[in-house]
């Protein structure tokens, strides 16, 4: 992974960018902020540590994928996969761009797998960088964007996990949702009143959603909740874990990477690829362990991969 320089969210705060009380619920202490560098050139060198960690014979690539959700530079590169692909492979591979939100990583694994079940070598890619032209911490109440990519190497031989499903589950009946006008109501407890109908009903959608995609994930899998050691949530803040979809599976505080995600930030798509190289260099995770790896998007869209842990990696981190 390649990640920013971390920015303390209380220099934020001192600065009035952000909120204390948001602060306060959503538990961040900093921010991975990656300063001039462009993102796709973050994903290049995220690509070239995991091709080199991963032993793979380049000539046996034969795609990249990369998942992104913002502009991605440098000035002048229409198609950043093709862009990675070019500058951290010295050869030729397929290269395919995937904007599926916060759930492009886990999307990526799915289409990575479906190439690598014929044979092939996928490297996969996910990257964001925060707009210039805004504030991080004004733009958005809820999750804080961090600047950072992650790589991955898929392939059918020796490796540090193995993956043993995926499963992405799609509602797009809210795509398309636009605010509620308060001049459409005859008072102000009418609109409240049919906002909160909306809302409710949405939420009720991507609970469901969300949930039928990590029973249908560990079911494919052949494992109980109960049987896996740790799981990847998004890092979207404290406030936004949902507590009910986690007493259900029986996921503790302890067997997420929290600790971890709260100096980073939320990097859109990338959360749960940051956490497992986490686990796999912290030596947090080791053989035998069943990991879940969750992404959701605005949309929506949900994702869940499993793996086993098969062998401790041979390098060190950053290394």
């Amino acid at each position: 992974m390649a990640l920013g320089e971390r920015e303390p969210v209380d220099a934020a705060v001192a600065a009035g960018r952000y909120d204390p009380a948001v602060r306060d619920a959503h538990g961040y202490e900093s921010i991975s902020v990656a300063g001039s560098r462009y993102a796709a050139d973050m994903a290049v060198e995220a690509a070239r540590l995991a091709i080199a960690r991963s032993g793979a014979d380049p000539a046996d690539i034969g795609v990249f994928v990369h998942a992104y959700v913002d502009e991605q530079g440098p000035d002048g590169v229409a198609e950043p996969a093709s862009y990675i692909q070019g500058m951290a492979h010295d050869g030729r591979a397929r290269a395919l761009g995937l904007r599926q939100g916060c759930n492009g990583a886990i999307a990526s694994l799915e289409v990575g797998a479906m190439y690598v079940s014929a044979g092939g070598v996928a490297v996969l890619t996910s990257a964001d960088k925060y707009a210039a032209d805004g504030d991080r911490y004004r733009d958005d109440q809820g999750c804080v964007p961090a600047d950072g990519a992650t790589a991955l190497v898929l392939g059918r031989g020796d490796g540090v996990a193995r993956l043993l499903s995926t499963e992405i589950v799609g509602d797009g009946r809210f795509s398309t949702l636009r605010p509620l006008d308060p001049g459409e109501f005859e008072d102000r407890r009418e609109f409240r009143t049919a906002q909160r109908r909306r809302v409710v009903s949405m939420m009720r959608t991507m609970t469901e959603a969300k949930r039928d995609c990590v029973r249908a994930a560990l079911a494919d899998a052949g494992i109980a909740a109960g049987d896996v050691r740790h799981w990847l949530l998004p890092y979207n803040g404290r406030f936004m874990v949902d507590r009910e979809f986690c007493a259900e599976f029986g996921i503790e505080d302890d067997a997420m990477t929290w600790d971890l995600g709260r100096t980073v930030g939320h990097l859109s798509g990338g959360d749960p690829v940051v956490g497992l190289n986490h686990l796999l260099e912290t030596r947090a995770a080791t053989a035998g362990d069943r990991v879940v790896m969750l992404g959701d998007s605005t949309g929506f869209a949900f994702g869940c991969a499993v793996l086993e842990v098969v062998a401790e990696p041979a390098w060190q981190a950053g290394g």
